[in-house]
């Protein structure tokens, strides 16, 4: 079993307001967990209105398995409308 974790450095459009950024974040973090059974947290703010950390993390039986997940999640967020992915870093344990 491996366990891996994606942080994600976002830009979340059309946000004026923290609270506007936490209603959007909120709704990609509920996306992410329904869809590929990941937990997700939102770590920090990095102070602006329109930024946020995720920090995606999930389980796999292979370190491959676990890889090709958090990929799959990483590449769902780079589409997403309203996000523009502005890093992205993997780590294994």
């Amino acid at each position: 079993m491996t366990v891996a974790t994606l942080r994600l450095d976002l830009r979340v459009n059309q946000c004026q307001t923290a609270r506007d950024r936490r209603r959007q974040t909120q709704a990609i973090m509920d996306r992410l967990h329904r869809s590929f059974n990941v937990a997700v947290a939102d770590a920090a703010s990095v102070g602006e209105a329109d930024r946020t950390v995720l920090v995606v993390a999930t389980v796999g039986r292979t370190r491959r398995d676990a890889r090709l997940t958090l990929e799959r999640v990483a590449d769902a967020v780079a589409v997403h409308p309203h996000t523009e992915l502005l890093a992205q870093d993997f780590t294994e344990l």
